[in-house]
């Protein structure tokens, strides 16, 4: 089991459905659940689940550079900057929901150990790993991990964050 806690430090409508939607995100089957992780919101949880406005995001991400745009996952938290939640990247050419579903679906990959990777090629499904923020390179927008991320997550050979 990885328990999480979640963290809304934002006050605005765009963001306040944020803690519902991660919850049904790390819940759905169609996620990282396939590769044998279960994932629980718990209040006293060692793992922190945050969006924050983007110099917030920075000071959580440090060393990270995310420049105030970007999300991340250091240590024992995954942090998601809100004007991304709010409105995606011009790079990303799915819509809005499905950005929301990979910015969710690709930070806590990272969490549970998964690294980066390309897209495999022009005109197919962009796997979750991809920085689908900045290069899709090709691949088609995509809000799930694929059937492969899937079977290379179940080995549990990379280890999960350190909180």
């Amino acid at each position: 089991m990885v328990p999480y806690r979640l963290e809304v430090r934002t006050q605005d409508a765009a963001t306040q459905d944020f803690a519902a939607t991660v919850d049904a995100v790390l819940t759905d089957p169609r996620g990282w659940q396939q590769a044998g992780f279960r994932l629980e919101r718990r209040d006293d949880a060692q793992y922190l689940v945050v969006i924050a406005e983007g110099s917030e995001v920075d000071a959580l991400c440090a060393p990270y550079r995310t420049r105030s745009t970007y999300s991340c996952q250091n240590a024992g938290v995954v942090a998601f900057n809100a004007d991304r939640w709010r409105s995606s990247t011009p790079q990303f050419t799915g819509d809005l929901a499905t950005y929301r579903l990979y910015l969710i679906n690709h930070e806590v990959g990272h969490l549970l150990g998964q690294r980066h990777v390309r897209c495999p090629g022009a005109g197919l499904p962009s796997p979750i790993m991809v920085q689908q923020s900045t290069e899709l390179d090709g691949c088609l927008a995509n809000g799930w991990p694929l059937p492969e991320e899937i079977a290379v997550a179940a080995r549990h050979d990379q280890p999960i964050a350190p909180a």
